[in-house]
């Protein structure tokens, strides 16, 4: 999967995700059942960021292979902290690891 829509599916399940668990959020909170947030946020982000990149693997005919595995799997995780931590603190670490790359591979 290329880096443009890694970031692009970030960016899409961190806003699906964000307004889904506010609504699961409101639904229990009419209950009496009790929840942790952070965890809530954090299955809601992987069973998004896995939908989408099914999606994406079904729509642009990519067979699965251990590479893109890798790729979702770190697309999971970083789903995750977006819903826990932050979209910007997030994009903000995936850029100062391509910057890194960039400086070490200049050398």
């Amino acid at each position: 999967m290329p880096i443009y829509f890694m970031t692009t599916a970030l960016l899409i399940v961190s806003l699906v995700t964000n307004l889904t668990v506010e609504g699961i959020k409101k639904l229990l909170n009419e209950t009496t059942i009790k929840y942790s947030s952070n965890v809530l946020a954090a299955v809601v982000a992987v069973l998004m960021s896995c939908a989408v990149c099914v999606i994406y693997l079904i729509m642009n005919d990519v067979a699965f292979t251990l590479k893109v595995g890798v790729e979702v799997c770190i697309l999971m995780y970083l789903s995750f902290l977006t819903s826990t931590v932050g979209y910007d603190k997030v994009i903000q670490m995936i850029q100062q690891i391509r910057d890194t790359k960039e400086d070490t591979t200049h050398e």
